[in-house]
């Protein structure tokens, strides 16, 4: 049973700081389910932004809030990925993303606007009876005691409001974050800047050839060297967005805090020496949105200075290996918790970090949708953390490794990553390679978090109904179950890990 059909037993006040894509979706599950929900966000509605992907596992879940027709008014459905050489625009491969693979896993491809998606769950999450304060600042996070759990915020007004529950989803810079770590967050930049823009589309409809671009359903890759770039139409064919990744090598590295507020001239970057139409593309740049990658030292990842995976079906899916040192996504009194980049910051202009965040949101939702006593808290928290973090921490390993692909140098890895590209086109992949492409690109669009809350629930969740006097039960998901088999000293080391 999805939570839509089910309403919470416990009401609770929810506070959701930070009102982008992750907290308008929380906001609007948990407020589904019976609770009430108040979301601060800092900033108003139409920021600058850029395009953005969603993929079928988010896709099918905007699906069910609204009407496909409404999707596709604001979303084009991607029929396939053009790679090319940047340097002289020659093709290299087509990844196609086929309407009946699609169709298979449950969803559309959709190609949108950053600020379209945002509008519309902002306008779902109001319409649901949600409190959104625009344009307000927290300023400052209290935790509970245990006399009084609940926790509160300052507000740049002055104000102070306090909840039952707190969730940060105020991104990477966040103010919650840093109350769950305990810490701030130790970071330094990375060797990848990431600038964002959006073409007008009635500039690009004077020439013939940006005209074709503008109405193609493609999202077309160019591929050089410490370089790439891809693009796609959004807003109905109406503008086209763009992402320029540029790696080490590359000149004026941004200086300052992390942001994704930077805006800069669109002749910051040289592009003299790319293929005519993306020249020809960017001269009609209003400006370039900056963005740094940062890394963060609880995640170790070599994948931002490696060329990585040379795989055509990456692309599609993800390598299935776990990072380590993944930290703890909820504090100590059970009342705070992250959910999307608060938890895990993404690489920016990446392909999954909306279909992510929102994953987080409605899994979170789901399980606090069944909510009936406070003794429930812990297990949901640990439970929300276990279904998500592997998912994301390896999704995210592969995103970052992906985009370094498609900016590698002159040599055999490039050489051999262009001849696998290349077999698309020749129609070479065996049965054996497209059924393992299917089934990697299964385990990531196929994906259904509410589903995967539920199951968990039906699973192991009821049984927590069986704790007394507010005793805590843990879950017993897949790593609960997985400690059988561990040794004695690592059964221990995971069980002092499922307290946190």
């Amino acid at each position: 049973m999805s939570f839509s059909d089910t309403g919470a037993l416990l009401d609770v006040d929810f506070l959701v700081v930070g009102g982008g894509l992750a907290g308008l979706t929380v906001a609007f599950v948990l407020a589904k389910a019976g609770h009430r929900v108040r979301v601060i966000e800092k900033r108003g509605l139409g920021v600058p932004a850029g395009g953005v992907r969603v993929p079928p596992n988010v896709s099918k879940l905007l699906a069910q809030w609204v009407p496909r027709e409404e999707l596709l008014r604001i979303g084009t459905p991607c029929a396939g990925t053009p790679l090319r050489h940047l340097e002289d625009g020659e093709s290299v491969g087509y990844l196609h993303w086929k309407a009946d693979v699609m169709k298979e896993l449950g969803g559309d491809f959709l190609l949108m606007h950053h600020e379209d998606l945002h509008r519309l769950l902002y306008k779902l999450a109001t319409k649901a009876g949600v409190r959104v304060d625009l344009n307000t600042e927290v300023i400052s996070v209290h935790q509970g005691s245990g006399g009084v759990p609940n926790p509160s915020v300052s507000l740049s007004t002055g104000e102070v409001i306090t909840a039952d529950f707190l969730i940060g989803a105020d991104g990477p810079r966040s103010v919650v974050r840093r109350v769950v770590l305990g810490r701030e967050d130790i970071v330094e930049p990375s060797c990848l800047t990431v600038y964002t823009t959006t073409i007008p589309g009635e500039k690009m409809r004077e020439d013939p050839e940006m005209r074709r671009w503008l109405e193609s359903d493609d999202w077309p890759i160019w591929m050089g060297t410490h370089r790439s770039i891809c693009g796609h139409s959004v807003r109905g064919h109406k503008d086209f967005g763009i992402h320029i990744y540029s790696w080490t090598g590359d000149i004026n590295p941004p200086a300052g805090e992390e942001t994704w507020e930077d805006l800069v001239p669109a002749d910051s970057l040289d592009f003299s020496m790319h293929t005519p139409i993306v020249q020809k593309l960017l001269s009609l740049a209003p400006h370039l949105i900056r963005t740094r990658l940062m890394r963060r030292h609880e995640v170790e990842d070599d994948s931002s200075d490696s060329e990585g995976s040379v795989s055509i079906s990456s692309l599609h899916s993800v390598s299935l290996k776990r990072p380590e040192g993944i930290e703890r996504w909820s504090d100590g009194t059970s009342r705070i918790v992250l959910i999307g980049e608060s938890a895990h910051p993404w690489q920016p202009g990446g392909t999954h970090p909306v279909s992510i965040a929102l994953e987080d949101a409605v899994l979170f939702g789901t399980l606090f949708a069944r909510l009936t006593s406070w003794a429930q808290v812990p297990s949901f928290l640990s439970a929300y953390q276990e279904l998500r973090e592997e998912r994301c921490a390896i999704v995210k390993t592969s995103d970052l490794k992906n985009a370094r692909m498609m900016a590698m140098p002159p040599g055999p890895g490039r050489d051999a990553r262009d001849a696998d590209m290349g077999k698309n086109n020749a129609d070479e992949w065996d049965e054996g390679t497209t059924k393992e492409n299917f089934e990697e690109m299964a385990w990531v669009f196929g994906y259904v978090a509410s589903d995967e809350a539920d199951e968990w629930w039906v699973n192991w969740g009821r049984y927590a109904q069986d704790a007394r006097d507010g005793e805590e039960m843990k879950h017993m998901s897949l790593g609960f179950q997985m400690m059988s088999m561990m040794s004695e000293v690592t059964r221990e080391s995971y069980e002092d890990r499922s307290e946190l």
